[in-house]
This record gives C-alpha cells, structure tokens and sequence, in this order.
C-alpha cells in the first residue's frame, strides 16, 4: 500500500511538474489599430460650408453635413404655387462658379453668397429663393446630376449658416442640361460649373 502511494506522489509530481516547465504557450499576438487618417472623399470633393473658412486640413477626417431639411411651411406652399413669380435677373450678376469636380465655395464666390444673404435678411418679405446647380459637360448624366445637386446644397447650407431661414430656399438640379456656354473647351466649362440664383415671389 506504501508502495502505492509513493508511485502515485511521484506521477503527481511529474504531472505538475512537466505542466510548470515542459508546456511553451505563445503569448497572445495584441493587433494594434490603426491610426485613421483622411477619409475618402465622393468625387466633386468635400463641402465645407462655414462662411469664411473655405478649406480644410487635409490630414483631418473629413466631415459631412447632413442637409438641412424643407420643412412644409409657408414657403414650401410658395415653390408648390404654380403661378408664383421667378426673377431669374434679381441674382445674375451674383451667380457663383465651382472648380472642376468639385462642390467647394471658393473664397472669391463669398461675397457673392453674402449679397444674397443680405438681401434676404434685409426683406421679411414673403419671397424665396431657388438655386439652380449645373455641371459642364463632362461625365455621365447621373453623375453631373448628382454633382448638381452637391453645388446647390453646398449654397443653400452656405447661406443658411449667413442666417437665411433655409425654409426659404428650394435647390433644383440641372446636371450638364442648362450649359450658358455650348463650348467644348475649358472657356466654355469654367462658365457652366455654377449655381444660379432666382427670386420667387408669389404673383
């Protein structure tokens, strides 16, 4: 019997023995994240609507806005209004143009934009606002269409952050379908990347 208690203590010892010195685990691999850098960006690049701060750090994530929703309100009854007024004259001159591919206010539009912002803030009258966006030639229908759209929005947000009610501004796409100039040169697409402005008022 002593016998076999002292075969037993000796496995037992073996046992925990081996288990201390004879196992090699690997320790566990720690996957270390990444660090994130710019994310990337649509083509027609990022919009930074924040008057007077045209770019952005490239280094930094790029960040985008949400657009500010239309409301059915008053004005919303206006746009729908099929015997309102538009004044495609009131805003000519303070028409604003995009780089090519791109949504960004450039800082020589600003003023421009400003314009129309005072105009609005100066008048409670019971007029709106419609921005047009358009494209040059260049690209697939759906894509100026979608480019358009990003010009306008980028407008409407810009004015909206100058302190025009949003409610009051409509934004319509053109894509490449309204070009002021028929050209097929970079003359011709500079003019055509734009947004125009119109004043509506109901008759």
């Amino acid at each position: 019997m002593k016998n076999v208690n002292l075969i037993g203590t000796i496995l037992l010892s073996g046992a925990l023995l081996a288990g201390m010195t004879g196992c090699h685990h690997r320790p566990p691999q720690v996957t270390e994240i990444p660090n994130v850098g710019p994310q990337p960006q649509p083509p027609g690049g990022n919009n930074n609507l924040t008057p007077g701060n045209p770019g952005q750090n490239p280094n930094q994530p790029q960040v985008t806005q949400e657009p500010i929703p239309l409301t059915n309100g008053p004005f919303t009854r206006l746009f729908e209004d099929p015997n309102h007024v538009e004044n495609r004259e009131k805003f000519k001159d303070d028409t604003i143009h995009f780089d090519f591919d791109s949504s960004v206010i450039k800082p020589s539009e600003e003023a421009k934009l400003q314009a129309v912002a005072n105009y609005f803030k100066d008048n409670s009258n019971y007029e709106a606002l419609i921005v047009e966006g358009n494209c040059d030639e260049r690209g697939t229908e759906k894509y100026n269409l979608s480019l358009g759209e990003r010009r306008a929005l980028a407008s409407r947000e810009y004015l909206a952050n100058l302190g025009v009610n949003p409610e009051r501004i409509k934004t319509v796409t053109f894509g490449k379908d309204h070009p002021v100039d028929p050209g097929h040169d970079e003359s011709a697409w500079k003019q055509n990347r734009r947004d125009e402005f119109i004043l509506v008022t109901p008759k």
